[in-house]
């Protein structure tokens, strides 16, 4: 019985070699999402290309304009007029202008104080705190400045100290404190006695600094390890439709034993493909791979003893090809985004804990991330055992052959 099982898994994993999307789905795809959204949700805040326009008549128009073109996160492309910035961004052009006024300068030390206009595009209002955040980051030295000229500004207005020259006090005055000031202002901005940095947990949670990779690529390595589940059930399927499973009855192979043979082949390339893309991104991506191989290795072991038990489910519960494949699709997607898979930001907490996606990324973090050894994957691995037995149990019980 042995030999038949091995039979049917060899005969599967060689029809699956032999169809060339299924590598490029499997081995090559998760790096482009992988990459796509590393890009997209960064690490750190993206680079955000506006228009610049200086229509201010003083000096303090030209050094703002100097001070946002050092930003590490904006990038100006310079236009002539307020006019010509407003037709462009309103055509989508760009996501936003900024605006230099022309009494910018006259007006900065006034009691109203001055504004630099951020101007949006109607089809992108959602994003100005973007672009204002980073206007501000980029200004807060003369934005202190003009704090500090305005209050000094104020100091003697409509006031006399008798036996003094008011306007050379004044002078000395702004003088000495602006110096003492501004200096203090350049060491607290460029390096604070107060500083906030990431890191991780512990020493040991993470081989490398933290990173947007340390979620998205182990989540993407599993949702895609996952669709083996719809080419084992179209598998499946395939043969039901064709008369093949029909020739087995008169075998003495069991209902079960043909099941795992035919889904042993999807267990070991998920696998398989699990270890190679969690290998490339450590390479390429900074990935961290954790301290204890034996613990990744069970919960890879685990999810893919999953992926084999749903894939056996959905062939057990279809009817058709064409269902088997929609529905499998339908669920592989689901599952990975409920569980944060695909994108952290969609985790439903409560959903995603019936999913095999959510154990096995917490599992996989445990040791990735947060640099956790057996202690970290045991409970998760249980869990995926237990809902990979479930699977098959009930996807055995409900096949038919025909």
């Amino acid at each position: 019985m042995l030999r038949k099982m091995l039979s049917i898994a060899y005969k599967e994993f060689r029809l699956w070699l032999q169809a060339p999307a299924n590598w490029l789905i499997v081995f090559l795809v998760p790096f482009a999402f992988i990459g796509i959204f590393g890009a997209t949700l960064g690490e750190g805040t993206p680079v955000v290309t506006v228009y610049g326009v200086n229509e201010d008549k003083g000096e303090l128009g030209e050094e703002i304009i100097t001070l946002l073109q050092k930003s590490d996160n904006l990038e100006l492309e310079m236009l002539s007029t307020q006019e010509e910035a407003d037709e462009l961004v309103n055509k989508g052009t760009r996501m936003a202008a900024i605006v230099i006024p022309e009494d910018f300068s006259e007006s900065v030390t006034t009691d109203d104080g001055a504004s630099i206009q951020v101007v949006l595009d109607p089809g992108k209002a959602d994003q100005a705190g973007i672009v204002t955040g980073l206007v501000q980051e980029a200004l807060i030295k003369p934005i202190v400045y003009a704090e500090i000229e305005r209050a000094l500004s104020g100091l003697f207005k409509g006031k006399s100290i008798e036996g003094v020259d008011t306007d050379v006090f004044k002078t000395f005055i702004n003088a000495g404190v602006k110096a003492v000031v501004a200096k203090s202002v350049n060491e607290a901005i460029d390096d604070p006695l107060i500083k906030i940095e990431a890191k991780p947990y512990s020493a040991e949670a993470s081989q490398g600094k933290i990173s947007i990779f340390s979620q998205i690529a182990p989540g993407f390595a599993m949702v895609f390890a996952f669709f083996m589940v719809q080419q084992l059930a179209d598998a499946v399927m395939d043969e039901r439709s064709t008369g093949t499973l029909r020739r087995l009855m008169s075998t003495p192979l069991s209902k079960a034993s043909l099941l795992f043979g035919k889904a042993l082949p999807s267990f070991l390339l998920a696998v398989v493909q699990m270890i190679f893309v969690l290998l490339v991104c450590n390479q390429f991506f900074n990935l961290p791979l954790g301290n204890s191989w034996l613990a990744l290795m069970t919960i890879i072991l685990a999810t893919a003893l999953s992926v084999a038990g749903l894939g056996i489910l959905i062939a057990g519960l279809a009817r058709t090809p064409t269902q088997s494949g929609a529905v499998a699709t339908f669920i592989v997607l689901a599952m990975g985004a409920v569980s944060g898979a695909m994108i952290p930001a969609l985790k439903l907490a409560g959903i995603g804990y019936v999913t095999p996606h959510y154990w096995a990324l917490e599992g996989i973090q445990n040791v990735t991330a947060r640099g956790m050894g057996m202690e970290g994957v045991l409970m998760q691995s249980g869990i995926l055992l237990g809902m990979a037995v479930l699977f098959f149990v009930v996807g055995a019980w409900r096949f038919k052959y025909e």
